[in-house]
């Protein structure tokens, strides 16, 4: 292990200190590993690190300290990775304090770049329950990755989705991953790590969360997000900072509407008066972003001519041909296209939004 990246890890460890006062060790002696060749007077003099954080960064005990992590780490078969390692996310670049390492369980793909945040309250709605479930199963099966904070709720919904959607999914903790909290989301954090995804954080291992940790959550959340979809947020609702969040770092916002005379609804309707998106189906969400519209193949809807036919596009035409009033699996499609799942798969969510083609229990039939 190099001396840089040990440093980082052992900084990773040392409450108090985040990334920014550890960005401001770095730039005073020149270097992470310089941090812990200095005295704690020079420490000290260091704008924010006082008496308390020196002594941590002084403490003989922090080598063996990080030593106890990686074996617990690695015996459950967590990954600890640092800035400059080949499975860091690249879009943590976006952030004024990136974390110095993350605790990952699960594989971080590059695919992973094309992703969606999906937030909303804990205590949601039936509502919101279904609409996160229905827009985030349909991103999923899309093949945008789904991310999200593994919070009750909408965050459970919107996992749950995305794995029943046969996607992928990032679950972000506001707690290390061996105390995974809420308690009752362990076997749901166990199925996304089990080749589904990934679920990471910033915390060592065993950290328990506490109010604080869960705002830096959410600043992950939305960074490794080409948007953030707010499916329901009350005024003060959590969700409204990844919105925030998102928004200060230039991402796209959603947010579904609800009725303007009910609390849950509040936020997400103000997010929509200051100029978020408003949402009312995956449709909305692919015609604002780029790299979804083109991962789906879309086109601007021409003018219906003489025939359904003339509006798509060859491979959608191919695809709907083959479509009947019997339902197909998409294993059946990929084996009579020889096209790859991702592209079946992809195709039939753009003839499902031009309501050409419907999902069925048994795969895919034409649209009535």
């Amino acid at each position: 292990m190099s001396a840089e990246r040990e440093a980082l890890l052992k900084l990773a460890l040392i409450p108090g200190l985040g990334p920014l006062l550890a960005a401001r060790l770095q730039a005073a002696f020149g270097s992470y590993h310089a941090i812990f060749t200095q005295r704690m007077d020079a420490l000290q003099a260091v704008e924010g690190i006082g008496p308390e954080r020196a002594r941590r960064l002084c403490d003989p005990r922090l080598d063996e300290r990080l030593r106890a992590e990686l074996a617990e780490a690695a015996a459950a078969g967590v990954r600890i990775i640092v800035r400059g390692d080949p499975e860091w996310p690249k879009d943590l670049a976006c952030l004024p304090d990136p974390p110095l390492a993350l605790w990952v369980q699960g594989e971080l793909l590059p695919q992973d770049r094309l992703a969606v945040a999906v937030v909303g309250p804990r205590r949601a709605t039936a509502y919101g329950h279904r609409t996160a479930q229905r827009l985030a199963g349909g991103l999923a099966r899309l093949g945008a990755t789904i991310v999200s904070g593994l919070a009750r709720g909408i965050d459970t919904a919107a996992h749950e989705a995305a794995l029943a959607a046969g996607g992928r999914t990032i679950a972000v903790l506001g707690s290390g991953i061996a105390y995974c909290y809420p308690t009752e989301n362990r076997p749901l954090a166990a199925r996304i790590a089990a080749g589904h995804g990934a679920v990471i954080s910033e915390l060592p291992l065993s950290m328990p969360p506490n109010p604080g940790t869960f705002p830096r959550r959410n600043r992950l959340v939305a960074a490794l997000s080409l948007a953030t979809l707010v499916v329901e947020a009350g005024a003060t609702s959590g969700a409204l900072i990844t919105a925030r969040l998102a928004a200060e770092l230039g991402k796209h916002v959603f947010a579904v509407p609800g009725p303007i005379d009910r609390p849950e609804h509040v936020g997400a309707n103000r997010l929509i008066r200051d100029g978020a998106v408003l949402v009312t189906g995956v449709e909305d969400i692919v015609q604002e972003l780029a790299p979804l519209a083109t991962l789906a193949r879309l086109s601007p809807p021409p003018a219906v001519e003489e025939g359904v036919q003339h509006s798509l596009s060859s491979r959608e035409r191919s695809l709907w041909q083959l479509l009947g009033d019997e339902p197909l699996a998409i294993d059946d499609l990929v084996q009579r296209t020889g096209w790859p799942a991702s592209a079946v798969s992809a195709t039939l969510l753009s003839l499902e939004l031009k309501r050409l083609a419907r999902r069925v229990p048994g795969g895919y039939r034409r649209a009535d």
